[in-house]
């Protein structure tokens, strides 16, 4: 090592000599997971009609249609439920549900409707897994389900708008 002093300065140098040695390394793996649940979205489309209760629904049902449709995670095994609506009428219970529109105001006048999960509308769509339709088969697609209506002929009823809420329920 020489030593040198310039201006006051004590400078140091010093060679270092480095041998050939390889750089080293060292691998890990790495585990990704990614875990999907069984989740389903739902919505509705209610029917909307006009009902005669002096000619044309005086001896003829009044049939329409709405909707439900649901998209599921693949795998899933939905269950859609109806409920028996917010005016049900005395005695309905969630297996057989007696559903009312109404008129709503100071003096509510009310009419029976019907929802079924058949063209012939005679399986009643209730709200237990029992009175639901065959289980809905889950894509991972939007499936849309036709709900069958009927407003039976022969009510007399005042001239107004009659309305009722029913809540759709998927488990899955």
């Amino acid at each position: 090592m020489k030593r040198f002093v310039w201006n006051g300065i004590l400078l140091i140098a010093s060679a270092t000599v480095c041998g050939g040695a390889a750089a080293a390394t060292a691998t890990a793996t790495m585990t990704n997971t990614v875990t999907i649940s069984n989740n389903c979205s739902i919505s509705t489309l209610g029917f909307t009609t006009t009902y005669d209760p002096i000619v044309t629904n005086a001896t003829t049902n009044q049939d329409i249609t709405a909707s439900v449709t649901t998209t599921c995670t693949i795998g899933a095994s939905p269950v859609i439920t109806l409920g028996q609506g917010a005016n049900a009428n005395t005695g309905s219970t969630d297996a057989v549900p007696l559903r009312r529109l109404t008129s709503g105001g100071g003096t509510p006048a009310f009419l029976n409707y019907g929802l079924f999960s058949d063209t012939g509308r005679t399986v009643t769509w209730g709200n237990t897994v029992a009175t639901a339709p065959v289980a809905v088969t889950a894509t991972g697609s939007a499936t849309p389900i036709t709900i069958y209506a009927r407003v039976p002929s022969g009510q007399s009823v005042k001239a107004a708008t009659y309305i009722d809420t029913v809540v759709a329920t998927v488990t899955f």
